[in-house]
């Protein structure tokens, strides 16, 4: 990568992060204070790593190429990019003006380093959409659907043990105690988190896209068990010692227990059907 294309980017990133300074802000106060993307600050600190990764590889290979053509494909994700900015702004969607980022950066890159670039960088820009929360409504909405599918799913599981359960919506009312499922415990940052981390996993694997896609679409289906479990878990302790011992250490141990469970399932999976950690960089063609 020669000195005057990265002088270059590195002025076109300069302009692009000035532009989008309140998109930004915007992003940190959401993982500051949404607790649905607490994790969103290692989402670019994870992306800038690999992206780094897969260039380092690609100035051994001296694989960099440009194309400085104004109907290029490059010129027109970026303008395609710029458009969703301004349109996010003027609907005051902070989420489309947040997206369209990843088609901004897409599209400088590879009008400025053509194709081979744009190829090592297109994970680690993609990977930055787990950073951006969707708009409030569709997110309280996806939160209250999984709020109804845990209280649902785990007072079924008590009661299957035997243990009477009289469920009127996201509150549990058991024969010791009573708990109520809140959208936090609703299992949907346990999605979004899961989501995330399969999407780098199955990156990191050699095996057909279709077993990848498989991977991540059932990484929602063990973020939600999981939930589930932990629902059933501090139910069980709710009944047998009370309601404070339920949601004192025991709800806070087993979030995090649970999650490393569901991943673990995960890397099961990519076993049984045939998946394996590639050997050195991903293959970035």
């Amino acid at each position: 990568m020669n000195t005057v294309k990265l002088l270059l980017l590195l002025s076109v990133t300069a302009g692009i992060l000035i532009l989008y300074l309140p998109i930004m802000a915007w992003l940190v106060n959401s993982w500051l204070n949404n607790p649905f993307y607490s994790h969103g600050f290692l989402i670019p600190a994870v992306s800038a790593f690999i992206a780094w990764r897969n260039l380092s590889s690609l100035e051994r290979a001296d694989a960099v190429s440009g194309n400085f053509d104004f109907y290029s494909p490059g010129f027109g994700i970026l303008s395609l990019g710029l458009a969703l900015l301004v349109l996010g702004y003027l609907r005051g969607v902070p989420s489309l003006g947040a997206l369209s980022f990843l088609f901004t950066m897409s599209g400088v890159v590879l009008y400025l380093y053509g194709r081979g670039v744009m190829r090592s960088v297109f994970f680690p820009i993609a990977f930055l959409i787990f950073a951006i929360p969707p708009p409030g409504v569709l997110l309280d909405a996806i939160a209250s659907h999984l709020q109804t599918i845990s209280a649902t799913y785990s007072a079924a599981i008590v009661m299957q043990l035997g243990i009477p359960v009289d469920r009127v919506g996201a509150e549990i009312h058991l024969r010791n105690t009573s708990l109520v499922v809140g959208l936090p415990c609703s299992g949907m940052n346990s999605v979004i988190a899961l989501l995330a981390l399969s999407a780098l996993f199955v990156y990191l694997l050699k095996c057909s896209w279709y077993k990848k896609t498989a991977l991540v679409l059932a990484s929602i289906a063990f973020a939600i068990f999981a939930n589930i479990l932990r629902i059933v878990f501090l139910l069980l302790l709710g009944n047998s010692y009370g309601a404070e011992t339920a949601t004192g250490f025991f709800h806070t141990l087993f979030s995090p227990l649970l999650f490393i469970i569901a991943f673990l399932f995960l890397i099961l999976l990519s076993i049984v059907i045939g998946c394996r950690v590639r050997r050195g960089a991903p293959d970035n063609g």
